[in-house]
């Protein structure tokens, strides 16, 4: 088995052998297919690992040496050569209109000679696109010309800012990587109607919400569309050096042919695309200006809560600010953040074991803050969380007493986060958070006397990053969060390190990962745990694999300030994919992989389940796509945290699942997403099937429906209901058999009327019953015994919430919103008959109502500075 799976990687790094291999994909895949079925057909003949030792946790790394040596060894070389564009010296100050000055931008040097990155990948484009570069002690311009015989029929659908991926609209993306070390880049996009977005890359991914201040404009015109820049420096980072030598890109999409071009050529079959930038040289002796700006804010709320016949109103107001300590490290300072109009979370019915994760919508705490993201042990959701003692007020109520008020948020009272990288790539953080006291109030009913219990004492959250930047786009980091409540005398503190290895050609990769968590909660003894993660993979290339393995000891527990599920576990994964990435026959591009997934428990060492999965995406010429995949698991299942008590595990039967997906060509004015898929298991009437459908309808390129509807029906489903304990603390664990529905659905629509004003709404209903028919009891070999439980624990949930926002960007940085928001949830023991019922007892059910006013004014102290100086620069 071993022989054969090294020979197989010899194979797909050779390219004598590989063009072998991709004539016989069929003969591979059934060969794939039959030497992992030896492992799995062990596993169901013995219980798992005990047994079969060729999938063992020393077995699986010994494997890694092989692979190491023939993937290191084996790489492929491409015929990639780097453009250079100068950056020239302006002439004269460009405004920024869109009505380009050919005198100026003539002046400057030529970047043009595109290459289709997609569909015909190093073909020339459909029309040719002429872009310029020049600078001043302010900031970087760039001027645009991207031709199109027919003007009248560039698409031009308009959104909001940081929309345009979205949109069915023609672009163009100025990609800045100022170290040009491959894993730091800043994009800068605008569309055909000026509108624009911009995002900010790193090695943990894109980052939506980053913000800067530039300015743009656009224009068509006869012979196809104009942009023009206007970057500050102010909004970048980039080493103190007297010469520079940026990394850059531009990406030209031509949406009518669904085409995308870029100015050097990058390959569409590698994953580490910032290997093929060119570079931007010329500017020298760059000064950049002061960085400090201000943006104070300040909101009117009315809020009206439920079973209260008053709105209450009140005025918040507090300020962000953000200093350049040096020419890479920035200063980010909230005081007094207020979150008040962030979007409601889309809650659920929770009926796992596991703490479900809804991310962050608060810009604060998404913007910037990639190099907080390694090692995945800060979960920023956590500072201004719920109260730790939030449930207990309940279970501490005396006779006669009942909860008052109980805030289910602990106040931020200052955030604060440093971050930037010096000239010689080392990248660090410092991320501090401060929430105050939190107290719950409970009243007697008799006497009216009143006594507040504390949920959480005053809290500091606190996380320190040192990020080194390696050649080849590698990295290496170390990474430690530490929360601490002093009154409790409670800290935990978790300490991770990650590195990322890339060779020269790009064709192997390796990421590894160690973190140790400790808890100290005052007795004196501290709780110690770790998690690894090793992975070596292959980034590019029509054959790709990736094999890892992960391990999680049974006191690793990171969730303090990070978000883990669950802990004492053991994951061992495997695939390889083949790719097409040149059209072929009615193909445009697709992806087959096949997956090979083993999970045991870490401590006792016992397997969990073993699941195998073949998968297809394909996208064909007509732009439809399509998803299909197919996974068995022939050993079943043991899950040993359903029970909800240690030790114990509830056996489930082998069972396939699948899932198929289609997608329309979205140019459409009509277009549509369709998914369905099912779960069933090796036992009569016991399944899973859940459907999606997601039709969006453009009336026009300012106006927009869409509508999101999500079911999912389990029946004969079995799950925990409740444990009870003995005298000698023996549990008995009740479990039910039930039927469970869910039905999930949320409309939106956005009207824009210009690039800088817009309305949006979304409105959103949630639905589930469950109904149970028969209890029973866990039995110590995980079967299910009957029971004489009678306890009622049917479900009726119900989650509602609309937001309405009028947004408006009156100034660079600087906007206002009107946010209406409702919100209503339910729960009972009496399932709806239907969903239309459902929803119209929600509807009628007591809410929160909250209508805000909010005005954030962007403050830049080299703006200020001119215009006390009256030298302001006409823009």
């Amino acid at each position: 088995m071993i022989m054969n799976w090294y020979l197989l990687l010899l194979v797909l790094n050779k390219h004598s052998l590989l063009d072998f291999t991709q004539k016989n994909f069929t003969f591979t895949a059934i060969w794939i297919i039959f030497e992992f079925g030896k492992p799995v057909r062990m596993i169901r003949k013995t219980r798992g690992f005990k047994i079969a030792n060729c999938i063992r946790k020393k077995t699986f790394l010994i494997l890694l040496f092989p692979l190491i040596t023939c993937m290191a060894f084996g790489q492929e070389t491409n015929d990639f050569q780097p453009k250079s564009i100068h950056a020239g010296v302006l002439p004269a100050t460009p405004i920024i209109d869109g009505i380009p000055d050919r005198d100026i931008w003539n002046a400057l040097p030529l970047a043009t000679d595109f290459v289709q990155y997609d569909p015909y990948n190093g073909q020339s484009p459909t029309y040719e696109t002429e872009i310029r570069f020049g600078y001043d002690e302010t900031g970087l311009y760039v001027g645009a010309f991207l031709y199109d015989d027919h003007p009248d029929s560039i698409f031009t659908e308009i959104g909001r800012r940081d929309q345009v991926d979205e949109l069915n609209t023609d672009y163009l993306s100025v990609d800045i990587l100022p170290y040009n070390d491959g894993l730091t880049m800043f994009e800068f996009k605008i569309t055909p109607t000026g509108l624009q977005s911009d995002n900010k890359y790193s090695a943990t991914g894109k980052e939506s919400s980053w913000d800067a201040v530039w300015q743009s404009a656009a224009s068509i015109t006869d012979s196809g569309w104009v942009a023009e820049f206007f970057i500050p420096y102010s909004a970048l980072r980039f080493p103190k050096t007297d010469v520079q030598t940026w990394g850059i890109n531009m990406w030209r999409r031509f949406a009518r042919h669904s085409e995308m071009s870029t100015w050097t050529w990058v390959p569409n079959d590698q994953g580490e695309i910032f290997t093929f930038y060119g570079t931007l040289v010329g500017m020298e002796n760059i000064k950049p200006p002061i960085r400090l700006s201000l943006t104070p804010y300040l909101g009117g709320y009315l809020e009206k809560q439920p079973g209260e016949a008053q709105w209450n109103s009140f005025v918040r107001g507090g300020m962000d600010l953000k200093y350049g300590i040096s020419q890479a490290f920035t200063l980010d300072m909230e005081l007094v953040p207020d979150f008040g109009q962030v979007q409601s979370d889309d809650i659920v019915l929770n009926l796992s074991p596991y703490e479900i994760r809804y991310e962050d919508q608060r810009q604060f705490f998404t913007e910037g803050t990639e190099l907080f993201e390694k090692c995945d042990i800060f979960y920023s959701r956590r500072v201004g969380a719920e109260p730790k003692g939030f449930e207990s007020v309940y279970d501490s109520l005396k006779a006669n007493e009942k909860v008052s008020k109980n805030p289910d948020i602990t106040q931020v009272i200052n955030a604060t986060k440093v971050s930037g990288r010096n000239r010689n790539g080392l990248g660090i953080g410092v991320f501090n958070g401060i929430t105050t006291n939190t107290w719950a109030e409970v009243k007697d009913t008799l006497n009216g006397d009143t006594r507040r219990i504390a949920t959480q004492p005053f809290t500091n959250y606190n996380v320190l990053v040192f990020d080194q930047n390696l050649k080849n786009r590698s990295y290496i980091t170390l990474i430690n969060t530490n929360y601490w409540t002093p009154k409790w005398d409670y800290m935990a503190n978790v300490t991770g390190t990650e590195t990322k290895l890339l060779n020269h050609d790009n064709t192997f990769g390796f990421k590894g990962m160690l973190n140790v968590s400790q808890i100290m909660d005052g007795t004196g003894s501290a709780d110690l745990g770790y998690t690894t993660f090793l992975n070596i993979y292959r980034p590019g290339g029509t054959w790709r694999y990736s094999l890892s393995t992960t391990i999680l000891d049974n006191n690793y527990d990171p969730n303090d300030m990070g978000f883990l599920q669950r802990n004492n576990e053991v994951c061992n994964y495997g695939a390889l994919s083949y790719n097409i990435t040149y059209p072929v026959w009615r193909i445009l591009r697709s992806r087959t992989q096949f997956e090979a997934k083993h999970y045991a428990l870490y401590k006792p060492f016992e397997l969990m389940f073993v699941d195998v999965e073949i998968n297809n995406t394909t996208t064909f010429r007509n732009f439809w796509q399509y998803y299909a995949e197919i996974a068995y698991r022939p050993t079943g299942n043991y899950d040993y945290y359903e029970p909800r008590v240690d030790g114990w595990y509830f056996y489930q039967p082998p069972s396939w699942d699948g899932e198929l997906g289609v997608s329309t060509d979205s140019k459409k004015r009509l277009a549509a997403e369709l998914q369905w898929g099912f779960f069933v298991y090796n036992e009569a009437d016991r399944q899973q099937y859940w459907f999606a459908f997601e039709p969006r309808y453009r009336v026009s390129d300012r106006l927009t429906f869409s509508w999101a509807t999500d079911l999912s029906m389990q029946n004969n489903d079995y799950g925990w209901v409740e444990t009870e304990y003995d005298a000698q603390q023996n549990p008995t664990i009740y479990f039910g058999r039930r039927d469970v529905l869910a039905i999930d659905n949320v409309f939106s629509t956005r009207y824009i009327f210009t690039t800088d004003l817009s309305l949006n709404l979304r409105a959103r209903h949630y639905w589930s019953r469950v109904d149970y028919f028969d209890y029973y009891t866990l039995q110590p070999d995980g079967n299910l015994l009957p029971s004489d439980f009678t306890q009622n624990n049917d479900i009726d949930f119900n989650a509602f919430n609309l937001d309405l926002q009028f947004l408006w960007f009156f100034a660079p940085g600087s906007q206002m919103s009107l946010v209406w928001k409702n919100n209503i949830l339910t729960l009972g023991d009496t399932p709806s008959g239907n969903y239309f019922d459902a929803f119209r007892n929600t509807i009628d059910s007591p809410q929160t109502n909250s209508l805000s006013l909010r005005i954030l004014y962007y403050l830049d102290y080299t703006d200020i500075k001119k215009t006390l100086s009256g030298n302001k620069k006409v823009k």
